[in-house]
């Protein structure tokens, strides 16, 4: 039992390289699935009649909504 607590240490170094990429490209989806949809929601928002600038201002706060900054705040 004492032996694999000292192995601890070197499998979690040996894991960490893999986690990081597999989370770098979760992040990377995420930004890009987030930026499409709020080029939906503009693009709805104006073909529904909306003026473009308060569109852009409404698209603006709905992409800062979903800033992963603010997602992990609360």
């Amino acid at each position: 039992m004492a032996d694999t607590g000292d192995r601890f240490p070197v499998v979690l170094m040996a894991a960490l390289p893999g986690l990081t990429i597999r989370f770098g490209l979760t992040f990377l989806r995420f930004q890009s699935r987030r930026r499409q949809g709020v080029r939906r929601f503009r693009e709805t928002l104006e073909a529904g009649g909306m003026p473009p600038r308060e569109a852009a201002l409404l698209a603006q706060s709905y992409y800062e909504a979903g800033s992963l900054r603010e997602i992990l705040r609360r």
